[in-house]
C-alpha cells in the first residue's frame, strides 16, 4: 500500500520549487497564453497525479469488532459486543455447511466493557483459505454450564424471559460484524423456516446448516476520487444494480461487474451519482420472495447474488473496482442503508415462543431490537425496530458506514430514517435530534476519520440523507427534523409536482414556488431537499401518467387515454424537478421511460417487471426515446446553467403575471388561490449573464402570456417548451409568447 505521507513530502516538494505553479489554474498546458516548457508540463502532471493519489481511497481497514488480523501479534482477533450475554463460544469451521465445529473456543468479557474477545494464531487455520465461524452465546435464559457438550439442553431456563432475552447457544449467530456470510438462511433444504426457534426444536443444533461469517486476507487497492462538487450540483439516478445491466450486452449482466460496465452510459445520460438500492446481503427468497433487498441481515457484508465470481471474496473484490470505475467516470456513489430494522428477528404466528433467529437477537436481543417482554416494535412494517438509541447499536452502524466509505462509498441514503431519530432505548419512541444517532453521527464519523459534507459544501468526505418518516407509530414524520448537514427526502416536493399535473385547481402557486426555491420553509434552507416525483416505492413515471389508480398514495392518470397529454405531463414533471433548487432524483429507468406495466410495488418481482432495457431508446419516435431526449437534454440544462442550484438567499428571483407585471409577495389573493393554475418567475443572472424566465400552466386552454423586458442589448430566446414534439429548439421571442394548455416554458437572455 502506497504511504501516503511520503507522497505528501513529494507533492509539497514539487509544489515548492515549481514557480509557474502560480500561473496554472485548469489547463495543464496553457493558461492565458501563458506557454510551459516539456519539463514544467511534467511537473505538473507529476504534482496531479499526486494530489490525486493523496485524495484518493485506501480499502485497507479494520473494524472495531468482528474478525481483524492483527499485525503485531501475528492472530486474527475475535471481538463481539453483547450487554446481557454471561458467556461467549466462538466455533472455527473449514467449511460452511455440513459439519460441525473444528475449534470451541471460549471468550473472555473485556474488563469495564461489553465486549467478548479472543485470538486464534495463524498456525491453527490454512491462511489461503476463507475461516468460518459463528458464536454461541448464554445469557439469563440459558446459562452457561460445563455439561453443555454432552447435553445441549444443559443450563436451559427459558425460552424467553420478561426481559426480552432469547439467548439460545444451539442456534449458531453469524457476526454483525461479518464482511460476508457464507450463505443464506434459505440456503438450506428445509429453507428459511428453519431458523425459526420455537419449544419443539429449541435443543436441537444448527451448527452444521446455519450461515457462517467469513474471515479471509484480502488484496488492497486505492480508490480514486471523484469531482469536488457539493451535493446539490449532483444528478442523482436511483437503480436496482441488478435491473441496470441484465439485459446489457457486457460481462456479467445484473452483477457489480456488469454495472461497473453501464458507467460510461449513464455518465452520457447526464447521471453524476448513482444511488444503489440495499447492497447488504440479504435472503432474496425471505416471505416468499425478497427482490429489492430491504431486509439486510449483515450491515457489513455485500450481497453475493450481485457477484458474477461466486467465489468467497468476490462480492467485494467486484464492488471495489465497480466503484473505481464509477469514479473514473466523475460518477458518484451512494449507498441505500437499512439501520430501522433488520431481516432477522421476528414474531411468527403471533406467538412470542416461535421466532425468527440467526444473529442479533441470539447475540443480544435487548440490546439490538426495541421491544418489551420479547414482543417486538415494529414502527418500521418490517416484523422488528432495531434499537438505534442503544450504544452498542449506534456504534455499529457508525462503524459501518465508516467501512463503506473506506471502500470507497460516497453518498448514504438512510431508509425510514426517523427511527434514527429515537433516542428511547425501551420499547417508547422518543424522536429527539441532538440527543440520537442523528445528532451523534457526524462526530462518531470524525472520530472514525469520516467527515459529514454539508450538502452545499464541496470536500473529502461523504454526504448524509435522510428519509424522514417510518411507516408507522406516533409522531414517525420528521421532515426537516434533521441536522442540517443531513439532506432530506422531500415529499411535499413529490406530492406538489404530481398534483400540479394530475389535479386541476388542486394547489396554489405558492405550494408549487416553495418547492422551486428548494422548500427553505420546510426544511429551513433550500440546500437540504432532495428533490424526486418517483423512486422504487410507488408508480413509476410513465406508468403514473399512463395507468388510472386513485388511491391516493399510489395514485396514477391516464388523462382519458390521451397520449399527447400524457408525454407532455412527463416532460413537464421532469423540467419542474431539473429547475427546483435542491438535489433532483431520478430513476434511472424513468429516464429511459420504463414500464412495470402498471405495478406499484415490484418489490417482489425479479423479472422484466423492473429490469431496464435500454435498447428501446434507439427506437425512432418511440416514448422511449422521446423521454431520454428530454430527460438528458434537461439534465444538461441544468448543468450549464448554475444559477439554478445557486442558494434562494444567493439569487434575485421576481415572480409575474401573464401580463408581465411583478406580482407582490404579500399578494395572498394570488398566491394561495388554487385557481391561479399558473406560476411564472425570473431568475436574474450576474455579471450581465443572461436571465432565465420560466412560465408554468397547469390551465386547462393555451394562454398568452407577455414577458418583462430584458437587459438592456439582450434579447429573450425560447429554450424549451414542453407541449412541442421538438422541446429544444431555440428561437427568439419578441414581447409575448402562447403557452399551450398543461406545459411548462424555459426563456433566456441572450
Amino acid at each position: 500500500m502506497l504511504e501516503k505521507v511520503n507522497l505528501a513530502r513529494t507533492y509539497n516538494y514539487y509544489k515548492k520549487n515549481l514557480t509557474s505553479i502560480k500561473k496554472y489554474n485548469k489547463n495543464p498546458i496553457i493558461n492565458n497564453n501563458i506557454n510551459f516548457t516539456s519539463n514544467e508540463i511534467e511537473d505538473i502532471q507529476r504534482i496531479q497525479i499526486l494530489y490525486n493519489i493523496i485524495r484518493s481511497i485506501t480499502t485497507d481497514y479494520s473494524t472495531r469488532l468482528g474478525a481483524n488480523y492483527n499485525q503485531k501479534t501475528g492472530k486474527i482477533d475475535f471481538k463481539l459486543a453483547s450487554k446481557n450475554a454471561t458467556d461467549v463460544i466462538l466455533c472455527i469451521f473449514d467449511k460452511p455447511k455440513n459439519e460441525n465445529p473444528k475449534y470451541n473456543i471460549r471468550m473472555k468479557k473485556k474488563e469495564g466493557s461489553n465486549i467478548w474477545e479472543t485470538s486464534l494464531p495463524l498456525e491453527k487455520i490454512d491462511v489461503c483459505k476463507p475461516v468460518y465461524y459463528g458464536y454461541r452465546v448464554f445469557g439469563p435464559n440459558w446459562r452457561y454450564s460445563d455439561d453443555y457438550f454432552k447435553d445441549n439442553a444443559s443450563g436451559f431456563v427459558s425460552l424467553y424471559d420478561n426481559d426480552g432475552n432469547r439467548f439460545n447457544p444451539n442456534k449458531l449467530a453469524y457476526d454483525p460484524y461479518a464482511r460476508e456470510l457464507s450463505h443464506l438462511p434459505s440456503d438450506n433444504p428445509n429453507g428459511e423456516d428453519a431458523f425459526i426457534t420455537s419449544m419443539d426444536n429449541y435443543k436441537e443444533d444448527n451448527a452444521t446448516y446455519a450461515p457462517k461469517s467469513v474471515f479471509q486476507f484480502s488484496q488492497e487497492t486505492i480508490i480514486p476520487r471523484t469531482t469536488l462538487r457539493p451535493l446539490t450540483q449532483e444528478i442523482i439516478g436511483e437503480v436496482h444494480i441488478k435491473d441496470l445491466s441484465v439485459y446489457e450486452n457486457v460481462e456479467g449482466p445484473g452483477t457489480y461487474l456488469g454495472a461497473m460496465n453501464t458507467a460510461k452510459k449513464l455518465k452520457e445520460m447526464g447521471f453524476t451519482m448513482i444511488e444503489f438500492l440495499p447492497l447488504n446481503e440479504f435472503d432474496d427468497k425471505q416471505g416468499g420472495k425478497n427482490y429489492w433487498g430491504y431486509m439486510p441481515l449483515g450491515y457489513f457484508a455485500l450481497a453475493k447474488k450481485y457477484a458474477h465470481s461466486k467465489s468467497a471474496g468476490a462480492a467485494l473484490r467486484e464492488f471495489r473496482e465497480m466503484i473505481k470505475e464509477f469514479h473514473r467516470n466523475d460518477i458518484k456513489v451512494c449507498m441505500d442503508v437499512v439501520y430501522n430494522h433488520t431481516g432477522e428477528a421476528e414474531i411468527v404466528d403471533n406467538n412470542p415462543e416461535k421466532s425468527r433467529q440467526t444473529s442479533y437477537s441470539l447475540i443480544d436481543n435487548q440490546t439490538y431490537y426495541k421491544q418489551k417482554s420479547g414482543i417486538y416494535n415494529e414502527n418500521s412494517g418490517c416484523n422488528n425496530d432495531f434499537n438505534t438509541a442503544q450504544e452498542e447499536v449506534m456504534n455499529l452502524i457508525a462503524d459501518s458506514i465508516a467501512y463503506w466509505a473506506s471502500q470507497g462509498v460516497d453518498a448514504f441514503r438512510f431508509d425510514l430514517a426517523a427511527a434514527l431519530l429515537d433516542s428511547n432505548t425501551d420499547n417508547y419512541v422518543n424522536y429527539e435530534a441532538n440527543k440520537s444517532l442523528v445528532g451523534k453521527l457526524t462526530k462518531m464519523l470524525e472520530e472514525r476519520q469520516v467527515r459529514v459534507i454539508e450538502p452545499n459544501e464541496s470536500g473529502d468526505g461523504i454526504y448524509l440523507m435522510a428519509e424522514p418518516w417510518t411507516c408507522s407509530g406516533e409522531n414517525c414524520y420528521q421532515l426537516g427534523k434533521f441536522p442540517s448537514n443531513w439532506a432530506e427526502w422531500n415529499d411535499v416536493a413529490r406530492e406538489t409536482y404530481k398534483r400540479d399535473s394530475f389535479f386541476q385547481n388542486a394547489q396554489s402557486p405558492k405550494a408549487l414556488r416553495n418547492v422551486l426555491e428548494g422548500s427553505p420553509m420546510i426544511l429551513n434552507g433550500d440546500n437540504k431537499s432532495v428533490n424526486y416525483i418517483y423512486s422504487h416505492d410507488g408508480f413509476n413515471l410513465r406508468d403514473s401518467n399512463t395507468y388510472q389508480d386513485s388511491d391516493m398514495w399510489h395514485f396514477a392518470t391516464n388523462y382519458n387515454n390521451d397520449e399527447k397529454r400524457q408525454e407532455n405531463a412527463i416532460k413537464k414533471q421532469i423540467a419542474l424537478l431539473l429547475l427546483s433548487k435542491g438535489i433532483p432524483m431520478l430513476q434511472v429507468g424513468d429516464v429511459i421511460g420504463h414500464t412495470k406495466k402498471g405495478n406499484h410495488n415490484s418489490y417482489d418481482k425479479d423479472d422484466e417487471t423492473n429490469y431496464l432495457n435500454f435498447s428501446k431508446i434507439e427506437v425512432p419516435n418511440s416514448i422511449e426515446q422521446k423521454i431520454y431526449d428530454f430527460s438528458t437534454k434537461m439534465i444538461q440544462f441544468r448543468k450549464d446553467h448554475p444559477i439554478i442550484t445557486t442558494s434562494i438567499k444567493d439569487c434575485k428571483i421576481e415572480y409575474y403575471n401573464k401580463e408581465g407585471g411583478l406580482i407582490d409577495p404579500n399578494d395572498s389573493e394570488y398566491w394561495d388561490n388554487p385557481n391561479s393554475n399558473f406560476l411564472n418567475y425570473r431568475i436574474f443572472n450576474t455579471e450581465n449573464k443572461g436571465d432565465l424566465y420560466i412560465a408554468s400552466s397547469s390551465c386547462e386552454n393555451e394562454t398568452t402570456i407577455t414577458l418583462p423586458e430584458p437587459k438592456i442589448g439582450k434579447k429573450w430566446y425560447l429554450v424549451c417548451d414542453t407541449s412541442k414534439t421538438h422541446p429544444f429548439k431555440q428561437k427568439n421571442v419578441d414581447d409575448s409568447y402562447v403557452q399551450s394548455a398543461h406545459s411548462l416554458l424555459i426563456f433566456e437572455e441572450k
